[in-house]
This record gives structure tokens, C-alpha cells and sequence, in this order.
């Protein structure tokens, strides 16, 4: 097949799960099927030639930058009000892109267009032919919901509560138009098929690279127990997660081992999480080229996640290296895990707190989860065979 695929950046360096997900199944489809990936990036760059050195065709169009914080973002945010598309699929929006998208389709005999994130799916908006997919890597309006939900300032949760109600309109036109989806969690797809019960629609797993991420040998570790998240900082459900914890959870943990360390590894930190490591036992890393480290370092993996959807490929990477995980319900949404055999979930700060200190005082029941979480990861998340999955679901959906 010939494909194009519509995305916000080039998926390289692999340093988000996003990204890790993105570049490792379709550089395991690369061999197969004529593949451009249509994104904003520069052609004279490290994202660019990994993509080509893994067989896909990267097309570059020039980012135009978009605020993040201050005054510039909180503009864009009030222009918003204005607006009746939510405020992540309008700040995406340019004609530069529109017109690539435009040349692509005029030049060339494109099979299927994929959309590499929904919003994303307003580029492909009439198309008729080729066939269209949109890759949901999570639920967008429930994230949404789920900041509302957690949200205690009046106006910040009014605003969030029109973002969502938006979105969720965005969403459902969206599914009602495009030829197919896949999501990342059986969850996931069940609330797609409320909105069209007719698309079809695929669970394609998030996975993890078994090779680069297994069981090593521990390095030799400081006396103090020691905890680790991992996971991208300026995602705001991350942010959250880590907040959470630390001013939480952590005390409570604190009451019985005072010198536990804290570990919070992950891109581009903003300036309140980069106050976290004032915290007593508390490390911020920012940017790393290698989470392995220390994750290796770490008694328990934590996922204190309240907000996101989609399934967690942080979750993945540390049972494939065999840690014991303590994960909220929200943050081990999507995967095929069993509470007390290969994770130990809990939604409350004591809860939490308690889980964490039983795998501190248990090494043998902290083994047990690590071991059985390698074998869950080898038995249900290669890329290669969810590759293939999704793979028969687009040529599927190319034939029908």
C-alpha cells in the first residue's frame, strides 16, 4: 500500500510514549508498504534522518512556534473562547499544512491517509478517497473530563469543562466521517463505538521494545529505599501525577521510611515540577538520554496517574525490566494486568502509600510482581506482532 501519514512532529528522538509508539510500528511496516509521514519538523535534523534510516519517507513542514506559558499562551487560550473548536485542535491548525496535505494527495496514489493523533483527523476533512484512519491514542474528551474532575479553581474548571464538551463534538464528528480507528485499550474502543457503532474499529496495543528494555543485573544500590516515575513533564496528566505524589503520598510513605528517595525522570520539566526536587528525598532529572538507569535503581516503579487514557508504555518498559509496579486504576487503564499477580493497583493516597511500603518491607513479594510482569510483557507486547496486527486492519480497511 501507499500511505500518508498526517502527525504533529517527526516521532524521534524516542523519548515520549507517543513518539516510542509511533516510530516502532511503522518502522516494523516500513519493509512492507510505501510510507510518508507528513509532519512539522526541519529537513536538516536527527528526527528527520531516523525516520529515513528506518525506511520511512519524512515530508517537513516549517513548526510555527505556539506558546506554551505566559501571556502569549494565556491570549491564545482567551481567543479560544471564540472559537467552536477545542483549543488542541485549533493551535494545531495552518494552511501551510492543509496545503502539504493538499500537494500530497494531488501528487501521488495514496491508498489510506492516517491520522497519527485525532486532531490531526481536521486535515482530512472531505476526503472521500483515499481511506482514512484515525489513530486515537487515547480518548481525547475524557481527558478532559478527567481535568474537571480533579480541578478545584472555579474558572479554571468552567474552562476545562467547555474544553471537553468541544472536544467530545470534535470527536464524535470526526468518528462519524473517517473509514476506520484503532485505539490503545478495549476501554478505549468501546467508547469510540458509542459514538459509531458502524466504524470499524481495532485495539492495537502499545508495546515495548523487549531487547532494549530486560532484566539487568541491580548495579548496587544506596541503603535508602528508592522509587521512580518516569515519564514526558510537559504532559499535563504527568505533571499532575507527580504533584500528586509528592504532596500526597509521599509523607505518608515518609512515616514509616523517613529516607526513602524519590526519583521523577522526564522531559522538559516545567518550572513548578522542577520545584518538586525542594521536596526532602526528592529528584527531578528533566531530560535524559536513557531512562534505564534508573529505573534499574528503583525498589518500586509508581504511577500515580488521576488524569490520561490510552494504555501506559511506562508501565511496559519497567515489567519488562522486571520492577514491581504500584499504578492507579487510570494509570494501568488498557492493559491485560491482574492486581496481586503482576501490578498492585491503589486509588487513594493511603491506599498508595500502603501498596509502596508493602514492596519495600517485601523484596520476595516485589520480585514475584517484577517477574510476572517480564513474562506478561513477553507473552502480549512485541511491536512486531502488534505491528502485524495493525497491519491486517489497514489492509482491511483498504479493500472493503
Amino acid at each position: 500500500m501507499k500511505v500518508l501519514i498526517l502527525d504533529e512532529e517527526f516521532p524521534y528522538p524516542l523519548n515520549t510514549g507517543k513518539r516510542i509508539r509511533t516510530f516502532n510500528l511503522f518502522r516494523c511496516l516500513a519493509d512492507r508498504h510505501d510510507m510518508t509521514c507528513l509532519a512539522y519538523g526541519e529537513e536538516d535534523s536527527e528526527s528527520f534522518r531516523a525516520l529515513e534510516n528506518a525506511g520511512l519517507h519524512p515530508a517537513a513542514i516549517k513548526r510555527q512556534p505556539r506558546p506554551k506559558s505566559g501571556v502569549p499562551l494565556y491570549v491564545r487560550l482567551f481567543g479560544n473562547l471564540f472559537s467552536k473548536e477545542p483549543y488542541s485542535v485549533s493551535s494545531h491548525w495552518t494552511n501551510a499544512f492543509r496545503q502539504a496535505v493538499e500537494r500530497e494527495l494531488e501528487d501521488n496514489n495514496y491508498d489510506l491517509v492516517i491520522a497519527e493523533w485525532t486532531p490531526y483527523a481536521q486535515f482530512m476533512r472531505g476526503l472521500t478517497k483515499p481511506k482514512t484512519l484515525v489513530v486515537a491514542h487515547n480518548v481525547e474528551y475524557q481527558i478532559w473530563q478527567r481535568y474537571v474532575e480533579n480541578e478545584t479553581h472555579p474558572v479554571v474548571r468552567r474552562y476545562m469543562a467547555m474544553q471537553a464538551d468541544r472536544m467530545k463534538k470534535f470527536e464524535e464528528k470526526v468518528f462519524r466521517s473517517v473509514s476506520g480507528a484503532t485505539a490503545v485499550s478495549s476501554s478505549d474502543a468501546d467508547l469510540i463505538r458509542t459514538i459509531n457503532p458502524d466504524l470499524p474499529v481495532e485495539v492495537v496495543d502499545n508495546g515495548v521494545d523487549l531487547d532494549f528494555f530486560k532484566p539487568k543485573p541491580h548495579p548496587g544500590k544506596e541503603s535508602a529505599p528508592s522509587l521512580v516515575f518516569t515519564g514526558s513533564m510537559d504532559w499535563r496528566p504527568n505533571q499532575d501525577s507527580v504533584e500528586y505524589f509528592v504532596k500526597e503520598i509521599l509523607p505518608l510513605i515518609k512515616t514509616s521510611h523517613a529516607d526513602v528517595r524519590t526519583v521523577l525522570v522526564g522531559r522538559n520539566p516545567p518550572p513548578r515540577i522542577v520545584e518538586l526536587g525542594k521536596h526532602d528525598g526528592v529528584t527531578v532529572t528533566g531530560t535524559v538520554d536513557d531512562v534505564r538507569p534508573y529505573i534499574e535503581q528503583a525498589d518500586v516503579y509508581i504511577v500515580p496517574l488521576r488524569i490520561g487514557g490510552g494504555s501506559r508504555l511506562k508501565i511496559l518498559e519497567a515489567m519488562a525490566m522486571s520492577k514491581a509496579v504500584v499504578s492507579t486504576s487510570v494509570g494501568a487503564e488498557g492493559l491485560d494486568v491482574t492486581d496481586g499477580l503482576d501490578i498492585l493497583i491503589a486509588d487513594t493516597p493511603e491506599q498508595f502509600s500502603a501498596k509502596v511500603e508493602q514492596l519495600l518491607n517485601d523484596k520476595e513479594l516485589a520480585a514475584t510482581l517484577g517477574s510476572n510482569g517480564r513474562k506478561l510483557v513477553e507473552r502480549r507486547y512485541g511491536w512486531p506482532a502488534l505491528a502485524y496486527k495493525l497491519d491486517r486492519f489497514m489492509q482491511r480497511l483498504v479493500v472493503d
